[in-house]
């Protein structure tokens, strides 16, 4: 049964994917459609970030000892503040290996 459900969305997705390129359908997208495509990554990421930011040990919430969450905290005003990606990651990289090294002597 989960096979069944793996090849169906396997198809779903190559046909997202190929019948845009193949000329199957002609014409333009319509301008609203074309908008909501930005909103995809943030929609996509931000389960993914969020999920990996509080979970730590043996599927349970931490949030005291969670230096993930502050990093990525920390991340997120540096994103912010500079729209720079090489420094929000750098940021929060050596904020994360600081935490957790200078909590855990």
């Amino acid at each position: 049964m989960i096979w069944y459900g793996i090849i169906i969305c396997g198809v779903i997705t190559f046909l997202i994917r190929f019948i845009p390129i193949s000329g199957i359908i002609s014409g333009e997208l319509s301008p609203s459609t074309k908008n909501s495509f930005k909103y995809i990554p943030l929609a996509v990421l931000t389960p993914i970030i969020v999920n990996d930011l509080s979970i730590v040990e043996n599927n349970s919430l931490f949030f005291i000892e969670n230096y993930k969450l502050y990093a990525g905290l920390i991340s997120i005003i540096v994103a912010l503040i500079t729209n720079n990606i090489l420094a929000t990651i750098s940021i929060g990289m050596a904020s994360y290996l600081s935490m957790s090294n200078l909590m855990n002597i």
